[in-house]
Order: C-alpha cells, then structure tokens, then sequence
C-alpha cells in the first residue's frame, strides 16, 4: 500500500523511510515522487493543527492515505514572546536569513539566558487513511540542552541547530552523534509512529 509523506524535505523523508522500514506492506512515497507540488499555508497555531493541514491538502489531491507532521521548538529560558515554536527559522519576522545568521540569533539569545537552557520539540503527526479517516496526534519529544558553545569539531553537517544542540543520552552534539545514537534519542518516537501507521492505515488490530 502506497503512503504518502507530505514533504519536500528530503532528510525527513529518508528518516520516515527508515523509521517504518519493517512494515513491509508500506511503500512510503513524497509528492516530489508524484510529480505533484501544492503549497500549503501552514498557519495552524499549533504544530498538530499544520500537520492536518498538510495531510488534508495531500489526501485530497492524491486520495492515498497521507501522513504529515510538523514541529515546534520550545527552550525554557526564554519567554513567551522569545520562544520559536513554529518558527524556527523566522527572527524578527524575517525569513530569509542565512542559516549563519540563524545560528548566530540563537547563540547571541541563549548567552542572554547564561548560556544555556534546556529544549525540547513537539512535534505533531496527522494521518488520513484511504477511507479519509483522520487521525491526529502531538508528542513532545525528549529534552535536550541548547548551548551558546558551538560545536567546531567532531561535528558532520546537519541541522543548523545541531550545532548547537546537545543530546543528554550520548553526551554529544546532535550533529555529532553516530547514527546509533541517533536511533537511540529517537527510539520512542519511531516506535509510536510505526504503531500508528499499523493500526490506523494498515488497520491491524
């Protein structure tokens, strides 16, 4: 059964990938793969209310059960006007900054706070099945800290924030983490979604 992830982004698709690799009677597919672009405004007030959003765009376009997520950054320290959410990458309402001018943002705020906060992400999943069945989901995601310190060796390429994101379990950057590591931090999460798409798009009981 085809399942569509509607995304564009070519590393999350190769995560989902391998996150529901074992399920076997799942052929997981991007709209790039379809030939078929549409552009979803995504200005839910929530990461769950963009992740319906983009699965109802995709559903009605296509008719194969869709899958979408989206993600808001929450840190701790910051205060409610600071926090990202899901804006990750809009500062000041600008968003066309280079992802060295993003980092730089992040550092210079986090040094307001001493340095460092402690993060975490909530990540929201929607699900519409072939019938046009909707499920909808939100996590959050394990803690982590954010630092001001960079991460200058050791460090392979990856999410801008990586750099600057520490991962609590392997004692280590994000984007210096082995893959093992990885699959680690995101053990649960894989899991949980791997048991949605079983029960709400494979319907098995």
């Amino acid at each position: 059964m085809k399942l569509l992830f509607a995304t564009g982004n070519n590393y999350k698709f190769s995560l989902m990938v391998e996150r529901l690799k074992e399920l076997k009677d799942i052929e997981l597919v991007n709209p790039g793969m379809l030939g078929i672009t549409i552009d979803v405004v995504e200005d839910g007030k929530t990461a769950g209310e963009n992740s319906l959003k983009k699965a109802k765009a995709y559903y009605e376009a296509t008719k194969l059960a869709t899958i979408a997520e989206d993600s808001g950054l929450y840190i701790d320290k910051f205060s409610d006007d600071e926090q990202p959410g899901l804006y990750v990458k809009r500062v000041n309402g600008r968003e066309d900054l280079s992802d060295e001018e993003i980092l730089a943002y992040y550092i210079n705020k986090l040094n307001e706070h001493g340095g460092k906060s402690l993060a975490h992400y909530s990540t929201g999943v929607a699900i519409i099945n072939e019938d046009g069945e909707v499920f909808t989901d939100t996590d959050r995601e394990k803690d982590f800290l954010m630092t001001s310190k960079k991460c200058d060796t050791g460090c392979k390429s990856g999410g801008i924030l990586g750099y600057i994101s520490y991962d609590l379990d392997s004692n280590k950057y994000f984007n210096e983490r082995t893959i093992e590591e990885e699959k680690e931090h995101y053990k649960e999460l894989d899991e949980k979604y791997k048991q949605l798409v079983k029960k709400y798009v494979l319907k098995e009981k």
